[in-house]
């Protein structure tokens, strides 16, 4: 049983530092780039090392059957949110430093 049990632990660090490895990071002197996926949303975000930061996010089958878009600044990030009427989303994040 111990056996056992002491094989299952390896298979599952084994198992885990695989997916570390598979993730879509590249983090470079401060500089960092992911991709993932989050619920029905898409996201890609990218950080530069003078501190500019930029996040996209593009999402699908939210309510549908209206349309607006926003367009504001909150600090020094510039954010713009667009709904469809398909039940799209998109969000896109531009920050920089002052």
């Amino acid at each position: 049983m111990l056996r056992t049990l002491a094989a299952t632990v390896s298979l599952l660090c084994l198992m885990t530092s695989s997916l570390v490895q598979a993730d879509d990071r590249d983090y470079r002197r401060g500089e960092y780039k992911e991709k993932f996926r989050s619920g029905g949303c898409e996201v890609e975000r990218e950080q530069k090392r003078d501190g500019e930061y930029k996040e996209e996010r593009k999402c699908k089958g939210g309510p549908r059957g209206y349309e607006q878009k926003q367009k504001y600044r909150e600090g020094p990030c510039l954010i713009e949110r667009e709904w469809k009427r398909d039940g799209e989303f998109e969000e896109k994040i531009e920050c920089k430093r002052w």
